[in-house]
């Protein structure tokens, strides 16, 4: 079996003894349709990672007991005796880049998300020239926002009740507070309001990239649909989103690309055309140079349409 949410992680293993332990017998539940979602990738089904040993992923980690019973994390804790009970809908937080070692009884459902740091200190940018948000290692996160916006972000993933890119980004943006409030080593500050993209005006623009992924996008097209010059457009979005225009939807456009090739029996020049991409050898090398692997490799790999 494959750990679907770790792969695609570039995980991190330091350390000789660094492994995934699963169970064979788990039926998994995956949500693929959150695999394109920008920066951030979510599962839900029943839990089928029972432990690991000194793993560090490179995304900051959101684990929810969505089940009906209490979860024992064992070994959590300063000693390899510490343990930790979680309460049905209480949540855990892992920061990028912390290896953690654990087991996890019993069996359960369970929604996981994780969350690029880059992403998140775009959203919760402190103080007049920015800086990352640092978090730690927190366990038992019982507040009833979090654990709504989890189960909002599962059901947004299901593609018959899909509200789209723009309410996504509205949940992120939320999830990423809370992180900040329940693991920030400092309490977030608000940062100054300084000529980003109005709230309106962001609905609309992810609405539009949402919709029109596979056009030709231009910045005076996406300026137009905000009400901004180009220049104060790009200033605006990068400020808001953390990248320029043209970096987001690139990035968006191959995250898609990959979540298509997913599918069993995806051919590469559909897939190109429907990312938005006119010339494969285009396509080609932006997707290898952002996932380390070209789409043909990709679609050859063992178990892809496990």
């Amino acid at each position: 079996m494959r750990a679907p949410i770790f792969d695609r992680l570039a995980v991190r293993m330091p350390g000789a003894r660094a492994r995934i332990e699963m169970r064979a017998d788990a039926a998994q539940h995956i949500v693929s349709q959150a695999l394109h979602w920008p920066g951030v990738l979510l599962e839900v089904g029943r839990n089928y990672i029972t432990g690991v040993e000194r793993v560090a992923l490179d995304h900051h980690y959101v684990g929810l007991n969505a089940d009906s019973h209490p979860v024992v994390l064992r070994g959590v804790g300063r000693s390899s005796d510490d343990d930790v009970t979680l309460a049905p809908g209480a949540a855990w937080i892992v920061p990028a880049g912390d290896p953690v070692t654990m087991r996890v009884e019993p069996l359960h459902m369970i929604v996981r998300m994780t969350i690029d740091p880059r992403r998140a200190d775009a959203i919760l940018e402190q103080g007049e020239g920015g800086g990352r948000v640092e978090l730690r290692r927190t366990y038992g996160v019982d507040t009833p926002q979090l654990r709504h916006l989890m189960l909002a972000l599962a059901a947004e993933a299901d593609p018959r009740t899909s509200s789209g890119l723009a309410f996504v980004e509205t949940l992120i943006a939320a999830v990423s507070q809370q992180l900040a409030i329940h693991a920030g080593v400092e309490p977030p500050v608000p940062a100054p309001v300084r000529g980003g993209l109005s709230p309106a005006a962001r609905r609309r623009v992810l609405a539009l990239i949402d919709a029109q992924l596979d056009a030709q996008l231009s910045i005076d097209t996406l300026a137009r649909e905000a009400g901004l010059s180009p220049a104060h457009f790009a200033r605006a979005f990068k400020q808001t989103l953390g990248e320029a225009p043209h970096r987001f939807l690139l990035s968006r456009r191959l995250e898609r690309a990959r979540h298509l090739i997913e599918r069993c029996g995806a051919q590469l020049s559909d897939v190109a055309a429907r990312s938005g991409f006119a010339d494969q050898a285009h396509f080609t090398r932006h997707f290898k140079r952002q996932f380390g692997v070209t789409p043909g490799a990709l679609t050859r790999m063992p178990g892809r349409c496990a």
